[in-house]
């Protein structure tokens, strides 16, 4: 997706980086301070967090939940675009459907989850083997990035020189790209590494130790800045050798193929679908949480509750609650996949989900630094901007409104 955007738009693909960086180098305080409360409060979820903040308000966690299920769904729906198109590049053209390669990517994706994922009815259960998979498919991403990078670089340029004169003319168009756009996407993305679900879960749920925020602090932009060295590379070179029309979201896989570099370019496919999985894993297990306690739980001790003795045993509600709430999520996405037919570009689906999590943002903010906002005013603020969030951008994606 970076290097996607990078050959449409130049050097507006940063403020996709720039946004998670400032947060974690600059806003580490604010981190702390949520792992912090996650800790004390034994938080679950970032519907469990704001509900804390007002009052434990049954009502903030059920639209906060409902928010974040629509929200991420785009989210979810881009890794399998991703992915399918992985697939069609190394596949016999007109082998299988990609609608067909979508609906058994979601299926595997939806087992897994599912089988590893939800094995305790314990909410509080940190994943710690999931997060040592997501620190794997992060340090297998990087490596297959700045593997292509270094070919195109040094294979296909001969060096740096050379590389570096091809971009300048075509994609380095500074005075025309850090503008309002440029600001308001480094602030989405700010906003989406607090406020994604997915986010949410592995920098306060799964965190053990709030020391490794200082950590994080340094290592994170740098890790971010590393894989954007070779973004501006592949994209300069996709424009330069591939034939006309082609996907530049594919570069990283198209570039290596057409040269001949198969090895190349199933290690990239390798690291693209571990990242992807990665992440709908996380999200999966996050939105399920907060389906299952915030929404299905509550509903189905109401339902026993009028028809039958109450044991005071919950774990089969709750596991099930989780485990159909991961099914339901990853349905959404593929129907998401669906209905937009797959004609949108990575990145902006990206955004489509970033803004709906930024709704998250001021609520937030005010419940950890403020006692001044009510109850009232942040479930008129998160419904406010979701509607619009709706009717602007989620269902014009999809087509049920037209654009613009």
């Amino acid at each position: 997706g970076a290097v996607g955007s990078a050959a449409r738009g130049g050097l507006e693909f940063v403020a996709i980086y720039t946004g998670p960086a400032l947060v974690f180098a600059g806003w580490w305080w604010v981190l702390r301070k949520m792992v912090r409360i996650g800790r004390s409060q034994r938080i679950t979820s970032i519907a469990d967090l704001l509900s804390s903040r007002y009052g434990k308000s049954p009502s903030i966690a059920v639209l906060v939940t409902l928010l974040a299920v629509v929200a991420c769904t785009p989210y979810i729906a881009l890794q399998l675009k991703a992915v399918t198109e992985s697939f069609a590049l190394f596949s016999v053209p007109g082998s299988e459907e990609g609608g067909v390669a979508a609906f058994w990517v979601a299926a595997g994706m939806a087992v897994f989850t599912v089988l590893f994922g939800t094995r305790s009815a314990d909410v509080n259960e940190r994943h710690f083997g999931v997060v040592a998979a997501i620190a794997v498919e992060a340090l297998v991403k990087l490596a297959a990035l700045t593997a292509v990078g270094a070919f195109v670089v040094f294979g296909l340029y001969g060096g740096v020189g050379p590389t570096m004169a091809d971009m300048t003319p075509e994609l380095l168009q500074v005075e025309t790209t850090f503008d309002s756009r440029w600001a308001v996407i480094t602030l989405l993305s700010g906003a989406a590494i607090l406020c994604l679900p997915r986010q949410f879960q592995v920098t306060v749920v799964e965190n053990d130790d709030e020391r490794s925020l200082a950590t994080a602090s340094w290592l994170f932009p740098l890790y971010l800045l590393v894989m954007c060295l070779s973004v501006l590379p592949i994209a300069a070179a996709g424009l330069r050798w591939l034939p006309e029309g082609s996907n530049p979201d594919l570069f990283v896989l198209s570039l290596p193929l057409a040269e001949g570099r198969t090895a190349l370019a199933i290690f990239v496919f390798l690291g693209g679908f571990s990242s992807a999985t990665s992440m709908v894993i996380v999200s999966s297990i996050a939105l399920s949480t907060m389906v299952s306690n915030h929404i299905v739980t509550p509903l189905a001790l109401r339902a026993r509750a009028e028809t039958e003795a109450f044991s005071g045993d919950v774990r089969r509600i709750v596991l099930l609650g989780r485990r159909g709430s991961i099914v339901g999520v990853l349905t959404l996405g593929f129907l998401w996949h669906q209905m937009s037919e797959g004609n949108a570009a990575l990145a902006s689906i990206g955004l489509i989900a970033f803004l709906g999590a930024a709704q998250f943002l001021p609520p937030l903010l005010a419940g950890l630094y403020t006692r001044q906002t009510t109850r009232p005013g942040a479930l008129a603020g998160l419904a406010g901007g979701a509607a619009v969030w709706a009717w602007t951008l989620l269902l014009p994606a999809t087509g049920l409104l037209p654009a613009g």
